[in-house]
This record gives C-alpha cells, structure tokens and sequence, in this order.
C-alpha cells in the first residue's frame, strides 16, 4: 500500500497493523479549527508548535505575560482557568478575546495537578463557558466523567474548537503496554491530540518514554507524550524528534519541579533543527534513539551532545 507499512507495535500487543508512515500527519483534515487559526493549522503541518503556560492570576497579568510570550515567538500559549483568583464568563472571555496568540484553555483541579477547588460542576461549567469564546484548543482530562468529557468534546466541535485529551501520572512512567492502552482510550474520546505526561524515575522510565514516541507517532491520532521532573527534562526535547507535536515551556526557567524549558531555549532548539529540516532529523529516529540511550547511560545526566551530532 502506498505510503504505508505493515509491522508489529512496539507495544507486543501481539497485534499486526497498518502504519502511516509521514511524520507530519494531515492536520488540515485531522484538526478542525476556526479559520482565525488556520495559521497554527499550516505550523503544525510543518513542524511542531510551543505552547507556553502562562501563570498569572489576573487578566492585567495575563496578557502582560502573554506579550512576552509574544515576544520569544510562542505560537500559542496555555490558558489555565484554575489560575485566576477571580473567574467567571466575563473574565474568560475578556482574557480570550484579547489574547494576540491562540490559547490552549484548561481548568485543572487539584487530583490533576491543579488548583480548581470549587467542584466538579462549576470547574466543567467555566471550562464549557471558555469553549463558547472558541479558544484554539480546550484540553479536558481522560479522568473526567465520560458523561462530562462528552460534553465538553461535543461543544467543542461545534464551535470548531481543537480538543486535547491529556493524561498525567505525576508519581511514575507506567509499562509500555500501559501506555498505549491510555493512548487508545484518549483516541476512543475522537480527541484530536493526546498529551501524555509522566514521571521517569530512572533510566529505564526515560527509554520508555522515548521508545513509546517512535512508535505511537503511526497511529491516526495526534499526540504529545514527554516526562516531569529533572529525569524527564530532556524528553521534552527528544520526543519532538521522535513524533510529537506539541511543545510546552515556561517563560523562565521554572523551579516548580516540573523542569520545563524556557522558551527562550526552545526557540533556540528549535531554531537549531530548522537548519537540518524536521523531517531530515526525524528520518534518524533510530540514530537518535541509539544515541541517546547511550548517553544516557554514559553520563546520567544526559547533556543531549547526540543532537548536536545530528543537528551539526
């Protein structure tokens, strides 16, 4: 079949199936996005996007922060609802409707990393009223009530809003086969990107992680999976050269212990695999994985040389 292969998953699932073989998937198709965005639409086609939280818990704040942002060519920037010491509709929309990038919109609450609080009902009902303000993306976590997920999904595709369907394990990295199967229920939603984060512990967490990029980049669905935490730093470099597609960085060097990259430095990366091309580099995915495996091992602290092998 052209343009595809058969081979056996990564995963051992005992399962043969047919794989895409483009590293850049049809997002045109994939992703359904209001026309004000087709910009970030044409990006994702070509490389992958940063996105960069911001963490500010007033609207003056907010957009004072996004301008910086701006200014280190972020192309969009997270929207965490769960931010705000004053949320409301007003507020979402303000924030939304002056924002100069695209936002990711998310109301995390604190089983999920976050700091929303106030309930399970009114958390959904903020996040459906930032959905009406047709954000770029909302991201709704897969622990949510498949009843609520719904929604929100339902209510997002008919105001042509991206959807992001996240999973985070702050405590471990799980198996393999326990990753893809959290890849396939986030797939099951109809979510178009699935961002898996996890915590590696040591050496053989870091592999997984970036094993389970090269492999899940043949499936249909779009995704972004990378690793916390000092040990997980450098995955969210490397899984962007492995497949995929989403990038997010703080606008410091954070010291929150989730090692973000600053986007200052992952414009810098990036400016770095540009030169190279994104499919060139990508076409070395066995090289990449060989050698930095075994930097890894080497050094333990993992100074990424190996790109620069690839990148020079």
């Amino acid at each position: 079949m052209d343009g595809h292969k058969t081979s056996y998953c990564y995963f051992d699932l005992g399962c043969k199936v047919i794989y895409n073989t483009h590293f850049f998937k049809d997002v045109s198709k994939a992703i359904q996005l209001a026309p004000k965005y087709v910009d970030l639409v044409s990006t994702l086609e070509k490389r992958p996007i940063i996105c960069t939280p911001i963490d500010a818990n007033n609207e003056k704040d907010y957009l004072k922060n996004l301008t910086r942002a701006i200014e280190w060519s972020s192309d969009l920037a997270e929207f965490r609802l769960d931010f705000l010491n004053e949320i409301n509709d007003e507020s979402i929309y303000k924030i939304i409707s002056k924002s100069k990038l695209p936002l990711i919109v998310t109301n995390r609450n604190k089983e999920n990393g976050g700091r929303f609080s106030a309930g399970e009902e009114l958390r959904l009902s903020l996040l459906s009223s930032a959905v009406m303000a047709k954000p770029a993306f909302v991201d709704i976590e897969l622990s949510t009530d498949g009843k609520d997920r719904s929604h929100i999904i339902n209510l997002a595709r008919e105001n042509k809003v991206g959807i992001i369907c996240s999973y985070h394990d702050f405590n471990k990295t799980p198996t393999p086969k326990e990753i893809y199967e959290i890849f396939r229920k986030i797939s099951e939603t109809t979510a178009d990107l699935a961002k898996l984060v996890f915590t590696p512990q040591n050496n053989r967490d870091f592999r997984t992680i970036l094993e389970a990029n090269d492999s899940l980049k043949y499936e249909d669905t779009a995704y972004t999976l990378f690793g916390m935490g000092k040990k997980g730093q450098n995955t969210r470099l490397i899984s962007l050269l492995l497949g995929s597609c989403l990038a997010y960085c703080s606008l410091d060097d954070t010291k929150n212990g989730l090692y973000q990259i600053s986007v200052e430095q992952m414009r810098s990366f990036f400016e770095r695999i540009e030169k190279r091309g994104w499919r060139s580099i990508r076409e070395k995915r066995q090289d990449i994985l060989t050698l930095t495996m075994s930097e890894f091992n080497d050094y333990n602290d993992h100074p990424l040389t190996s790109i620069e092998k690839l990148t020079a």
